[in-house]
């Protein structure tokens, strides 16, 4: 399977190739959270479960969290599921 041109591709030295679910942290930059792929397919059911029972949510907050938990499930929509 070859991945989308947009996709950034790390080879894991004197690794195996199969990158944990957990946090990374690239030279001096801010740590980040990879998202193994099969782990971001259960998130993006997860987000769309949420954002589907709490649509219409009274609390501005919990509204703009679900917007941005929606943002996240798309990217996950458009570049890791093939």
């Amino acid at each position: 399977m070859k991945p989308k041109p947009d996709i950034l591709q790390i080879p894991l030295p004197g690794g195996s190739g199969d990158a944990p679910t957990g946090a990374v942290q690239f030279q001096n930059d801010w740590p980040g959270l990879f998202v193994r792929g099969d782990h971001a397919i259960r998130l993006r059911t997860a987000i769309r479960t949420l954002r589907e029972r709490l649509a219409n949510h009274p609390d501005l907050a919990v509204s703009n969290a679900l917007y941005d938990l929606g943002e996240l499930a798309e990217i996950i929509a458009r570049d890791v599921l093939t």
